[in-house]
């Protein structure tokens, strides 16, 4: 089986790599820009292909998909930090809008020459939702998108046009959903990564003892990155009756109790430091997601318990400091 991850370099992608390749007879190649410079994949280039080019790029997506043949995608590229949405609109919307477009377009137009179905994994967000009464808690794959920032509505847009590939063009693609996910190689520019980053670094003396934080007041459903990579490989598997899977635990965790969970873990006393640059305008308070779609189809559900997320994670950082592994 030969699969195409875009994206690959990244966060999830990395992660999603390595799974993959546990399989027997699963020859993995990935997509990944011509400017990156990730390290999280470079203990796996003896083990997968890449190829280089800007997901904007239809000509070049076309090309990638042609040479690779794969009989799946799993379409992960974009632009997926909230704030440097409200900063570059259009670049988030050039590259999640148009990357997502690229792609269905290359395997709609290849299919007859790849002789077999190719299916795709669209991954959109749980930001999708937007702000949702707390009545609809957890929020349902039928609740209506109400996305808040340009992130958001980029995703929405990237959701509703591989689900009218789906019905229109009739290409075998699926919607994932996921929440907030956390785990080793997360950047620091989200929430987690961000505690897990300040508190290795205080508990090896690199950095003062405060810890610089937003609104620690919102409540999100965490799930580990090794459980959401397992989700869309469920998806994946098989034929799926509807266009949309919520990956998601199904539980809401307040950002501060979050917090409190790294700073146990690391064993440091520290002095919260609110920082107004690190807090976002109209942020949602709450959103938890409903999962039970997903499990009842593919017998998909967490494994990973947070904690043990919080301490991998914590771990990691702890290494890119400077402790001996």
């Amino acid at each position: 089986m030969k699969v195409l991850v875009t994206g690959i370099d990244g966060f999830v992608g990395s992660h999603l790599a390595e799974a993959l390749l546990e399989s027997t007879g699963v020859r993995v190649s990935g997509i990944v820009h011509p400017d990156s410079v990730s390290p999280h994949i470079d203990h796996l280039l003896g083990k997968i292909s890449l190829h280089r080019l800007d997901i904007a790029d239809l000509r070049a997506v076309r090309e990638a998909v042609r040479s690779s043949a794969p009989d799946a995608i799993y379409h992960l590229a974009g632009q997926a930090f909230v704030p440097l949405s409200l900063e570059e609109p259009y670049g988030t919307f050039r590259t999640n809008i148009t990357g997502t477009l690229n792609v269905l377009e290359s395997v709609r137009g290849l299919s007859s020459e790849l002789h077999r179905p190719c299916r795709v994994l669209v991954v959109s967000s749980g930001e999708v939702y937007g702000s949702v009464a707390r009545s609809a808690l957890p929020v349902h794959e039928e609740e209506p998108l109400r996305p808040a920032n340009p992130y958001a509505a980029s995703k929405a847009s990237a959701d509703l046009i591989a689900q009218q590939y789906r019905t229109a063009f009739n290409v075998p693609v699926v919607v994932a959903r996921p929440f907030n996910h956390l785990g080793p190689r997360q950047s620091e520019l989200f929430v987690g990564s961000a505690f897990a980053k300040q508190i290795a670094e205080i508990g090896l003396r690199k950095r003062e003892p405060e810890l610089l934080v937003g609104n620690l007041e919102p409540r999100r459903d965490f799930t580990d990155v090794r459980d959401v990579v397992r989700a869309y490989i469920r998806i994946l598997d098989g034929e799926r009756q509807y266009g949309v899977y919520n990956v998601c635990s199904g539980r809401s965790v307040r950002i501060g109790d979050l917090l409190e969970m790294f700073r146990a873990a690391g064993g440091v006393s520290v002095r919260i430091v609110s920082e107004q640059s690190r807090k976002r305008a109209g942020e949602v308070g709450e959103i938890v997601g409903d999962c039970s779609r997903l499990t009842a189809e593919t017998g998909w559900r967490p494994e990973v318990a947070l904690e043990d997320t919080v301490r991998d994670l914590l771990r990691y950082w702890e290494e890119k400091a400077g402790r001996p592994r």
